[in-house]
């Protein structure tokens, strides 16, 4: 009994110290409208391009001490570049430079629900018809940080733009740069990373996702940025998600952008999302730039993060493509693939690209 009682305080006195380790170098940012001095909810802030955390309804996010410059971005507010000096926690007054749209009247018979639905269908009228294919340079990243396992995959990818009124968009590996990987075999299977290529071109603009889109989500009325460009937040109705920010814009009725962070409680795990996707939008809405990151939790509790970053490019430089087709494969499968397909393929294995 006795030792018991001591191994349950010296479990007490660690999580303690834990716990003040970790609050001694972490700072709390405060955000504010500069003019009504209230507190804004769901500002995204990132040190060099990577996303740090995002505000909650008190307006309020902890960062590492050691951070000393933070780009806070929130729809309707003008975007901020700051350097925090010393380590004392801090407030940051935002700047509005949103008006609402005046080409609709915002009142009890405005469905804004029904306008997002109306524009992403729109801004995809020209795409029904056409068949093209384009090329992706990429980097998916997995690490296991408590461990500090990693797995690399770098190539390219194609994609098979099959047109968004029947058929799906179809996705490839075409080419390997390098693969790396350190995670320990039993656990890799938990993995399953992969599966996210696909589902980053099978979005929203798909009428299956519109369809979702009616029942699943809340819209908010849309906030206008400039003459031409709209931004619409978009909440979740699951009780499990805690959409920290969503918000998709709209140019001359084309989406130009999409950006999420989301929290999803999948019984007793939190998984964490972070996803920006930038569109062209002459003459249609293609991703040129996919920016997305996830964290959650493997079965012996180790967290696992997975990031992956792909441009468009123009010409992918390839003389002889794998057509790996990706579906629900992770990074190792889709190299074992290869070899099988490629028996003589060299792939560079190095962990710093």
């Amino acid at each position: 009994m006795y030792q018991s009682v001591k191994l349950l305080l010296s479990i007490l006195v660690f999580l303690s110290v834990s716990q003040n380790l970790y609050s001694q170098n972490m700072r709390t940012i405060s955000f504010y409208d500069i003019v009504y001095e209230k507190p804004i909810y769901g500002v995204m802030v990132f040190e060099n391009s990577q996303f740090l955390s995002v505000s909650n309804q008190e307006g309020k996010c902890s960062i590492n001490k050691d951070v000393k410059e933070i780009y806070c971005k929130y729809p309707g507010y003008n975007d901020t570049l700051i350097s925090i000096t010393g380590n004392e926690n801090c407030d940051i007054f935002l700047e509005a430079n949103y008006n609402l749209i005046k080409e609709v009247e915002v009142d009890a018979k405005y469905d804004a629900k029904k306008h997002l639905i109306r524009l992403l269908k729109e801004s995809q009228q020209t795409a029904y018809k056409i068949d093209t294919v384009l090329y992706y340079s990429f980097v998916e990243v997995n690490t296991l940080t408590d461990t500090n396992q990693v797995e690399i995959l770098s190539g390219i990818l194609r994609v098979e733009n099959k047109g968004y009124s029947k058929k799906t968009n179809l996705t490839f590996l075409s080419g390997i740069n390098n693969y790396y990987n350190s995670i320990n075999e039993e656990l890799y299977p938990q993995l399953r990373t992969s599966k996210i290529f696909p589902t980053l071109f099978f979005n929203i603009l798909y009428p299956a996702r519109i369809k979702k889109l009616k029942n699943k989500y809340e819209i908010e009325n849309p906030i206008q940025i400039g003459k031409d460009s709209l931004c619409f937040p978009v909440y979740s109705k699951n009780k499990d998600v805690s959409t920290d920010f969503n918000v998709i814009n709209f140019v001359n009725k084309k989406i130009s952008s999409r950006e999420f962070a989301v929290q999803i409680q999948n019984n007793d795990r939190l998984n964490k999302s972070y996803s920006r996707t930038d569109y062209l939008i002459s003459p249609i809405s293609i991703p040129k730039y996919i920016n997305s990151s996830r964290s959650f939790l493997l079965d012996n509790g180790e967290t696992v993060t997975n990031s992956i970053e792909l441009n468009l490019i123009e010409d992918p430089g390839i003389k002889e493509e794998l057509s790996v087709f990706i579906f629900n494969s992770s990074c190792q499968k889709l190299v074992e693939i290869a070899k099988i397909k490629f028996p003589d393929i060299v792939i560079p294995s190095k962990k710093a690209l």
